[in-house]
């Protein structure tokens, strides 16, 4: 003969009845937000990060922080020292070219230029990106796409 035990008082039991609150959440579900599409986490958008070129218009004699002039906006870009990322060796200076990356959530929110990242560059003021460079920003086309009609075709317009 089975005899069942009675389940250890630890373990809750939930009738069909009890509401869904008292239910514990199963390993698939979203955490208690509803599936209504209501969830208070929003989710950020996806961001190519683009490397824009400048040159340092302005620098704080501590080195606290400074402004770009930037190639491609009219307003200066603001950054701080802690976006400085390069040899600690090379200091930030005026008339200095230089690449950076900008904040874009700083900017939703504030309407403002700032700079996430910044670094000295190499890179002449207005040389072409390459695709190392920005390899989202560049279309390569096959090595041996074709680029013009095959010259067997004959005109369509002699017909």
């Amino acid at each position: 003969m089975s005899t069942r035990s009675a389940p250890p008082s630890s373990v809750p039991i939930i009738s069909v009845n009890s509401p869904v609150s008292d239910r514990p959440l199963s390993g698939f579900s979203s955490q208690g937000r509803s599936r209504d599409g209501d969830d208070e986490v929003k989710k950020k958008p996806f961001r190519i990060q683009k490397k824009r070129l400048g040159e340092i218009k302005y620098i704080r004699d501590d080195g606290e922080f400074g402004f770009i002039r930037a190639e491609d906006f009219r307003e200066d870009v603001f950054f701080h020292k802690m976006a400085w990322e390069s040899d600690p060796r090379i200091v930030a200076q005026n008339e200095m070219y230089v690449e950076f990356e900008l904040d874009d959530d700083h900017y939703e929110e504030t309407k403002k230029l700032r700079a996430k990242v910044v670094r000295p560059t190499h890179r002449p003021a207005g040389r072409k990106l390459k695709a190392s460079d920005s390899p989202y920003e560049i279309v390569f086309h096959h090595p041996r796409a074709r680029r013009k009609r095959p010259t067997w075709r004959g005109d369509e317009s002699e017909s």
